[in-house]
């Protein structure tokens, strides 16, 4: 089996470090032909022998050096934040260069998943997919469930769980479970789709999760890691905050509500956005014989 030629637009970025991190570790390097191509609008990133850095300020399907660069490539992979511009130049881009496979910046929440309930959630990232299948490219979407990062978020960010100063909002059963990913295991995850061949036997939606916690489980931590004492200040059901979330999104989405919309969707359970039946751990990582993954 040939080995995979990658682009990356937002190596840089949030979770892009990651994947840089997965690609210097040498796990991939028998199915990776390197150098790794990476999509940046910013100057003075140093080339390696495993990543080439490629400067096109405006990410732009006009900028024929950046279309001529990645000419031939295998794959595609998008690490940036939901941007309608820079979607649509992305998407264009991809046209032009055809590639056997898009990775698209979808991660986080199953959002099919949440629009049988909650329809327009973030919809500009499922169309964002939907765009790139109907070009004839095979997209893959990888879901994540919410990400548990130490120092930030689940650890020290936790109003997810509806943890403020004053106490606890609970919203839902406390002993809800949903799926949580290390950013580590994200990297590597990206990377084993990347290279997966042949890329046709890729299910459209993968669905990954390094462990599976509750909300006390968050309280728990949260609460020994900080010396405090949380009790629960309010209550609301799972179908009053699901009511609540609609409502708000129907007045239109505001990204001040965000975390509160991420605690409504924990708190309708299975197959719901962020607790899947069926994980693709195997698929990405079979018996953990490429990376051990992460745990809460």
């Amino acid at each position: 089996m040939s080995k995979a030629s990658i682009a990356i637009i937002g190596l840089n970025g949030f979770i892009g470090k990651h994947v840089l991190n997965a690609i210097n570790s040498g796990v991939f390097d028998s199915k990776i032909q390197f150098p790794v191509k990476a999509i940046t609008r910013k100057e003075g990133s140093q080339s390696t022998d495993k990543i080439e850095y490629i400067v096109s300020p405006e990410t732009s399907p006009n900028d024929t050096k950046l279309i001529d660069a990645l000419k031939g490539i295998d794959v595609i992979v998008e690490l940036t934040g939901p941007n309608p511009e820079l979607f649509a130049n992305i998407e264009q881009i991809v046209a032009k260069v055809q590639p056997k496979l898009f990775i698209p910046s979808q991660f986080g929440t199953d959002i099919p998943q949440v629009d049988t309930y909650a329809p327009g959630f973030l919809a500009l990232k499922s169309q964002h997919s939907q765009a790139v299948r109907k070009l004839g490219v095979k997209v893959v979407d990888i879901i994540t469930s919410l990400f548990a990062v130490p120092g930030a978020f689940l650890y020290d960010w936790v109003a997810t769980v509806g943890i403020t100063d004053k106490g606890v909002n609970l919203i839902g059963d406390i002993n809800q479970k949903f799926h949580v990913s290390k950013l580590e295991d994200v990297g590597n995850a990206v990377l084993a789709i990347a290279t997966h061949k042949p890329y046709s036997e890729l299910p459209d939606v993968v669905h990954v999760a390094s462990d599976t916690i509750t909300v006390q489980d968050v309280i728990d931590k949260y609460s020994s890691s900080k010396n405090v004492k949380l009790d629960i200040v309010s209550k609301k059901s799972a179908e009053e905050g699901k009511k609540e979330f609609i409502d708000k999104l129907n007045a239109g989405f505001n990204p001040d509500d965000f975390v509160f919309y991420l605690q409504v969707i924990v708190a309708q359970g299975l197959d719901k956005g962020l607790y899947f039946s069926k994980l693709d751990n195997e698929l990405v990582n079979p018996k953990e014989s490429l990376w051990k993954w992460g745990k809460f």
